[in-house]
């Protein structure tokens, strides 16, 4: 999608520049080689990366960096203000959909390759690269690859006699047991309603929802077909509707399973598992008979520098660091997913980092031969919010469902304009 300057644009990217909703910290102050660098995350992300900054500085004392982070939601809507005015940061973690939203030529973002004397390639194989690469050029260096998975409470399903799911199918199943106490046999937030339903669509009808980065593979009966079977997920007690969804209700055994990035696994499970619940990886749900996989792997996030940048040896310094250094390793964990990087992967292993629940969702995607590259365009913020708009209506407001088909369908044309 292209992006449109405006001087409204202009003026809401000075304002947000003042006064934004990231936070924001400098490390040193004003010297020449100043850059600045941007992400987003929770409250844990927020806090490593800071230290890990730190200790950049300290290590460069030549160069200052400024911060600037905030959740996910709020980031997205100020990288598209200061993308719109040219003010973005120097270095910036991004979401894979933006590499193509913003870059779609492959000239949005620094080419790194013309760093590759300060930044160390080594550490990751060609086809890791290839995540971060448009058009030929490398636009950003991707730090761990993710996918949604299925996590379970398995005393629940066992409480009711149940095996874990293995299908769409043995979900509804489920639901027919665990409704009359008011359990949920899964909880799905906004991007994995979506992302479920397109896997659904996709297994039952053959088709792609987008086939690569050339074309919408899905009608508007496939889009329609999503929309009814998303609303029969709510409507059957599968999941609550996701803005219902309480943070509590996985802990709390009201929701006996969750779907989420390999990445967010620690974060919904790991408190359980404190807590002494057995919390096991489900599989890839599949139809019987299904035409395609559906399930797709991504970057959690990849890390690009502005194409204009005044410093991008000095931002290379900093990417180099945030993506291989012995100290970002330490630091980050596995918060973002288990680190491509084979120089982080080695400091982990030496300090025995490598375990845990999303240690074992990643060993399960890489021994997955179902595991498809996502389309970039699956994950687009437009298309997404013309679907939440969609349920919405047709769950609660009787809403027609051809024409917010044919929503879906506009949308998914417009985003390869």
């Amino acid at each position: 999608m292209k992006l449109k300057h405006s001087a409204a644009a202009l003026l809401i990217a000075a304002v947000l520049s003042l006064a934004s909703c990231s936070d924001k910290e400098i490390m040193n102050i004003n010297n020449a080689d100043d850059i600045s660098f941007s992400w987003w995350g929770k409250d844990i992300r927020h806090s490593y990366t800071i230290s890990a900054v730190k200790d950049f500085v300290q290590q460069n004392p030549g160069i200052d960096v400024r911060t600037e982070y905030s959740e996910f939601e709020a980031f997205q809507k100020r990288m598209n203000v200061v993308f719109a005015a040219n003010n973005e940061c120097d270095v910036m973690q991004i979401n894979y959909d933006w590499l193509f939203r913003f870059s779609p030529d492959g000239t949005g973002f620094y080419d790194l390759n013309k760093l590759g004397d300060i930044i160390d390639f080594s550490n990751f194989s060609e086809d890791q690269l290839s995540y971060g690469r448009v058009n030929g050029t490398l636009n950003g260096i991707p730090n761990a690859l993710n996918t949604e998975t299925c996590y379970y409470n398995k005393s629940v399903y066992e409480k009711y006699g149940l095996s874990l799911p293995s299908s769409f199918d043995d979900l509804f199943e489920a639901a027919k047991t665990m409704s009359a106490d008011g359990v949920y046999p899964i909880e799905l937030s906004k991007k994995a309603s979506w992302m479920m339903s397109v896997a659904y669509e996709e297994q039952i009808s053959g088709k792609k929802c987008f086939e690569g980065t050339e074309k919408v593979g899905f009608s508007k009966e496939n889009f329609a077909d999503m929309i009814l079977f998303y609303k029969r997920l709510v409507d059957k007690k599968v999941t609550k509707y996701y803005p219902e969804i309480n943070k509590y209700d996985f802990s709390n055994g009201i929701s006996a399973g969750t779907v989420c990035w390999i990445s967010d696994a620690g974060y919904y499970c790991d408190p359980l598992i404190k807590n002494g619940m057995n919390i096991v990886i489900g599989d890839y749900l599949r139809q019987p008979g299904s035409l395609n996989s559906g399930w797709y792997a991504k970057p959690t996030s990849l890390y690009c520098i502005k194409r204009d940048t005044k410093n991008p040896e000095a931002a290379a310094k900093l990417v180099n660091f945030l993506v291989n250094s012995s100290e970002m390793a330490s630091l980050q964990g596995l918060e973002k997913g288990i680190p491509l990087s084979k120089a982080m992967l080695e400091v982990l292993e030496a300090n025995d980092q490598l375990n845990g629940i999303q240690y074992k969702a990643n060993e399960k995607l890489k021994t997955s031969s179902s595991i498809e590259r996502i389309s970039p365009y699956l994950e687009s913020s437009d298309i997404i919010s013309v679907f939440e708009e969609a349920v919405k209506s047709v769950i609660f407001e009787n809403g027609d469902i051809d024409e917010y088909a044919e929503k879906l369908y506009s949308a998914a044309q417009d985003i390869l304009k």
